[in-house]
C-alpha cells in the first residue's frame, strides 16, 4: 500500500467540552469613532437657546400675570374676598389678553420665516425659525384652547402670531396651528377638533418650510393632518382623519371621504370626489369631475350634478 492511499489520522479533539478556544487577542479592535468637529458649537448653540428662551419666559409670562393680578388685588381691597373671588373669571380672561399682546408684540421684533430648505444649525433660516418655535411654545394646549373658545380673542391671536386669517374663520379648540406666519385661511373657513396644520417638516439635518393656504367656505374634519405646501382650494370638503402630504394641491369643490390619504405632490381637479379610505400615490393626478377610490386609487365613475346642487353651488360662490 502507498503512503497516498493510507488512510488519514484523526484530528484530535480539541481541549475541554469539545468548544473551540478563541484568541481574543488575534480579533481586530473595534475602529475608533472621532468626535463630530459640529458636536461642541451645537452644544453651545443649544445652551444659548435654552438661556435665551428662559429669559423670555419671564418676560412673556411676568407682564400678564403681574396685569390680570391687579384686578383681584383691587377688587380685594375695596370690596372684600367675596369679590376679589368674583372678579377672577374676568382677570383670567384679561391674563389672555394680555399674553396674546405680549406674544403679538414679541412676534413683530423677529424676522419673518423663509419658506424654503435649509440646514440645521447651519444655515440663518433654521435659527430664524428656532425663534418662533420657541416663542409659539412658551403658550402651553391647554391655554391656546382657552384662546380658541373666544371668537374674537382667537383672531387676534393668529392674526398677531402672523397668519391670514379671516375673522369669519373658525377653529376649534384642539386643533394645532404651527407656524401660523405660514398659514392663509379663507373666509367661512373651519378647522374641526384636533387638526394639525403645520408649516415645517424634518428631514435628516434639513428643514423644510413651506406655507399653507385653505380657501373660502372649506371645512377640514376632525384629527386630520395637513403638511407643509398642501394648497386647499374653496368650498372642499375634508373627512375626518385625512392625512394630505407635502404639496398636496386640491381644487375647488373637491370632496374627501373620511380616512384619505394623499401622497406627495399629488393634484386633485376641481370638482372631483375621493371615496373614504382612498389611498392617493405620490405625485398622482386626479382629473377634474372624477371619482376615484380604493388602495392605490383608480377611477371608479365620474362626478353629476343635479340642477339644485349646481344652483346652490353658485349661490355660495355669490355667483
Amino acid at each position: 500500500m502507498s503512503p497516498a492511499d493510507e488512510p488519514a489520522a484523526p484530528e484530535e479533539a480539541p481541549p475541554g467540552d469539545g468548544l473551540r478556544v478563541v484568541n481574543t487577542d488575534t480579533l481586530p479592535s473595534e475602529p475608533s469613532r472621532a468626535p463630530s468637529p459640529f458636536s461642541l458649537r451645537e452644544g453651545r448653540m443649544i445652551m444659548g437657546f435654552d438661556v435665551l428662551w428662559c429669559l423670555g419666559a419671564v418676560l412673556v409670562w411676568g407682564l400678564p400675570l403681574a396685569a390680570a393680578a391687579t384686578l383681584p388685588l383691587t377688587a380685594y381691597e375695596l370690596f372684600g374676598p367675596l369679590a376679589a373671588a368674583a372678579i377672577l373669571p374676568l382677570a383670567y380672561v384679561a391674563f389672555l389678553v394680555a399674553l396674546t399682546l405680549v406674544l403679538g408684540a414679541l412676534k413683530a421684533l423677529l424676522p419673518k420665516e423663509v419658506p424654503g430648505t435649509s440646514r440645521v444649525f447651519v444655515d440663518r433660516a433654521f435659527f430664524v425659525f428656532l425663534l418662533h418655535w420657541g416663542l409659539e411654545k412658551y403658550v402651553p394646549v391647554p391655554f391656546i384652547t382657552h384662546i380658541q373658545l373666544l371668537t374674537g380673542l382667537r383672531a387676534l391671536y393668529y392674526r398677531l402670531m402672523g397668519a391670514q386669517v379671516s375673522w369669519s374663520s373658525h377653529i376649534s379648540p384642539g386643533a394645532q396651528i404651527w407656524n401660523p406666519g405660514l398659514m392663509r385661511l379663507g373666509h367661512l373657513t373651519y378647522i374641526g377638533d384636533f387638526v394639525h396644520l403645520s408649516g415645517h417638516l424634518s428631514q435628516g439635518d434639513k428643514l423644510i418650510l413651506a406655507p399653507i393656504v385653505v380657501g373660502d367656505r372649506t371645512n377640514i374634519g376632525a384629527h386630520s393632518n395637513v403638511a407643509p405646501g398642501c394648497l386647499i382650494g374653496s368650498d372642499v370638503r375634508i373627512g375626518a382623519l385625512c392625512d394630505l402630504a407635502p404639496g398636496a394641491q386640491i381644487g375647488d369643490d373637491v370632496e374627501l371621504g373620511p380616512r384619505c390619504v394623499l401622497g406627495m405632490s399629488v393634484k386633485v381637479g376641481a370638482g372631483s370626489k375621493l371615496e373614504p379610505r382612498t389611498f392617493l400615490p405620490s405625485w398622482s393626478t386626479v382629473p377634474p369631475g372624477e371619482i376615484w377610490a380604493g388602495d392605490p386609487a383608480h377611477k371608479v365613475g365620474d362626478v353629476r350634478m343635479t340642477k339644485g346642487e349646481e344652483r346652490r353651488r353658485k349661490r355660495r360662490r355669490g355667483e
